[in-house]
């Protein structure tokens, strides 16, 4: 896909979600997964479509898209997609699931040491919240 369509495509997403058109940025986001972007590209685009149903007060659809998310990006040793999944299960009170993925991340080689410290920080976090 050349740049230039995905830029417009993503600025109409963007366009759609502000307008509450919440239906079209779902099909625009579906169609960006469905082309030849790149795997990472693909996992935010899974963000985007996983905020959008948070939107539409669709919690579980919300978390299968980070899900997918997380697929896209975890052969190339990234964990953003899940650190979302555990922002928005820690909103929504989830704090054992939030707790599970910030404590599997952590140990992970690939993460930097201030990632360690996030990890740590909201680790703290979902515990002192389950008190």
């Amino acid at each position: 896909m050349l740049y230039e369509d995905y830029d417009a495509r993503a600025k109409a997403v963007a366009a759609c979600v502000d307008e509450g058109k919440y239906t079209e940025a779902l099909k625009l986001l579906q169609s960006l997964i469905d082309s030849d972007l790149s795997d990472i590209d693909k996992s935010m685009m899974s963000v985007n479509m996983a905020v959008v149903y948070e939107k539409m007060e669709q919690p579980e659809r919300a978390l299968e898209w980070y899900d997918r998310g997380i697929m896209y990006e975890a052969i190339y040793l990234r964990c953003l997609v899940a650190e979302h999944k555990a922002a928005y299960l820690f909103k929504l009170k989830r704090f054992a699931e939030c707790l599970s993925i910030y404590e599997e991340l952590l140990p992970q080689g690939f993460q930097t040491e201030v990632d360690k410290l996030r990890m740590r920080q909201n680790i703290e976090s979902a515990k002192n919240a389950m008190r």
